[in-house]
This record gives structure tokens, C-alpha cells and sequence, in this order.
């Protein structure tokens, strides 16, 4: 096991050194190029071709060596979650997850878009159906819908943010199955559920606490760790987007808490691999705390 962690580790170095030579910022790396050398240059499009299972070349940087259909973007960060000390191998039950789902909030803004019904009877999409990807992505159709025309750059960022480091965290596998149906993949209610949850077990917070700054979730916190919605009346009763006011707010605040914990995150890997020479490593030299919810 010990020779696994050295052996990703080093990959780990690798690839922070690969992004220093590209330029590339780490906590904006899209774990979608692990399965394909020419990723889209536009963020929604190459969002949708990897839900229909378009990049099927996996290259050096993938460590799951799947791809296609059976493609998983926050499985392939393994080697930065050893670092961090959250997973020991790819045997564990605990094991990575996306926090925030792009396809949950763009599939809403669709139908929530005043012209839904007329743009999809005009394109031909069906949204039973998963050729509804490819249809959406020609001519950059999504683009047509009034909800995501009206917040084309905020949605554009999610969708290349979404699988980053920062929208990344482990959890056993059972859990992850479970979540989707309560918090409809938003972490602010997934949140809600575990401090439940860990009040029982630690009424003193103590274990609700220790969970927040393992995984470095204090964005999605206020300096009480008390969890605030990521838009005004978000909860259990109500957890998907309704108004279309609420989507800007949405995804402002959630662009935020990804590239914050991003840069965190990256921060404490270079520390911990006592490689602070990177060219990236200036912008977060002084990152010395990661902000909470109530100081964005």
C-alpha cells in the first residue's frame, strides 16, 4: 500500500509539473482531459459530449483507465486525495465524488426557460432520450434556451469548474447513491442532512467540526459553521431551482466556493509534497485559510 501511495504521489508531481509548464492553473484543471487530448474549448459542449460518452482515448494522465460511457472524472484524482490523506487505495468504500452537479442545474434551466416547449419541438430534442446531448451541443443550441442565454458566461463557468479539484471529496460509496434523490446533487443540502446527523452522535459539533475542516468545506459554512443555502429558501422542501432569479445566485455562489476550496486544496498538496516552486504557486503563496461562506 505504501509503495501505491509513492507511486501516485509521484503522478501527483507529474501532473502539477505539467501544468506549470502549460500554464495551467491546477484548481482549473478539467479532469475530463484525462480521456481525451482535444477537450472542447467551450465548457458546456465538452460537458455534454462526456455524459454521452464521447471520449473514449484515455491518455497518461488517466489513472482509472476507463472511458467513454464509463468515464468518471473525480475517480481519477485519487492520487491528490492520498496526498490529502482522504483515501488510501482504489479499493476503498471510501472513494471520490462530485459535490455540485452541472447536469442537475443546466437540465433545470432548460425546462425552466420561458420558450422550453416551442425550442424543443423546433430542435427535435427529446429529453427522455440521451441523444438529446448531441442536439443541444450542435450549433451550440443550448445556448438558445432563455434561462442559460441570459447567464451564458456564470454557466459556462460551472460547467468547466465542475470537474475540478475543488468539486471534488470522498465519501463511502453507499452514501453518494443515497444523496442524489434527498439533495438533487446540491452540497448545501447534502450538508444539512449529515450535521443532523453528526449532532447526534457529537451534540458538542465536535465531529460536525473535525468534517468540515478535514475536507475543507468552509465556503459552504458561515464562521459558526452553520451551513447557508446557495439561494434564498433552498432546502429539503424545495431543493431544486423554481425561479428563474434564483439561478445567477446559484451559480455565483457556487463558482466561488469551487475555485476557493480549488486553490486551498492545491495549496495544501504542494506543502504537503514540499513543492512550492511552480509558477501557479504565487497566486496562493498567502493563501494561508480558506474563506467561509459569510466572507465572499
Amino acid at each position: 500500500m505504501e509503495h501505491e501511495k509513492e507511486d501516485e504521489r509521484g503522478k501527483v508531481i507529474k501532473w502539477l509539473e505539467y501544468c506549470d509548464t502549460k500554464q495551467i492553473k491546477p484548481w482549473e484543471w478539467d479532469f475530463k482531459n484525462c480521456y481525451t487530448d482535444s477537450l472542447p474549448e467551450d465548457d458546456i459542449a465538452a460537458f455534454l459530449q462526456y455524459k454521452s460518452g464521447t471520449f473514449t482515448n484515455p491518455n497518461s494522465f488517466c489513472i482509472t483507465q476507463k472511458s467513454g460511457s464509463k468515464a468518471d472524472c473525480d475517480k481519477e484524482a485519487i492520487g491528490l486525495y492520498q496526498v490529502l490523506g482522504w483515501q488510501n487505495s482504489a479499493k476503498d468504500i471510501i472513494r471520490g465524488e462530485t459535490m455540485n452537479s452541472f447536469l442537475t442545474t443546466f437540465n433545470r434551466a432548460i425546462r425552466q426557460s420561458s420558450n422550453y416547449s416551442t425550442l424543443t419541438k423546433t430542435l427535435g430534442i427529446d429529453n427522455r432520450k440521451k441523444e438529446r446531448y448531441s442536439k443541444l451541443c450542435e450549433n451550440q443550441n443550448y445556448q438558445q434556451f432563455k434561462i442559460i442565454e441570459n447567464n451564458p458566461t456564470a454557466f459556462q463557468t460551472f460547467a468547466g469548474l465542475t470537474h475540478t479539484i475543488g468539486n471534488f471529496t470522498v465519501l463511502p460509496h453507499w452514501m453518494n447513491t443515497g444523496r442524489s434523490n434527498l439533495s438533487q446533487d446540491y452540497w448545501d443540502i447534502f450538508l444539512l442532512s449529515l450535521q443532523e446527523w453528526l449532532h447526534l452522535i457529537s451534540p458538542t459539533s465536535e465531529a460536525w467540526i473535525n468534517f468540515i475542516e478535514l475536507y475543507y468545506l468552509q465556503p459552504y459554512v458561515n464562521k459558526d459553521y452553520q451551513i447557508e443555502p446557495l439561494w434564498k429558501n433552498h432546502s429539503y422542501t424545495t431543493p431544486i431551482l423554481k425561479e428563474k432569479e434564483d439561478f445567477p445566485i446559484f451559480l455565483k455562489a457556487v463558482n466561488e466556493r469551487i475555485e476557493e476550496r480549488g486553490k486551498y486544496m492545491i495549496k495544501q498538496i504542494c506543502d504537503r509534497l514540499n513543492r512550492t516552486d511552480f509558477n501557479f504557486y504565487k497566486e496562493i503563496r498567502d493563501m494561508d485559510k480558506i474563506r467561509f461562506s459569510d466572507e465572499f
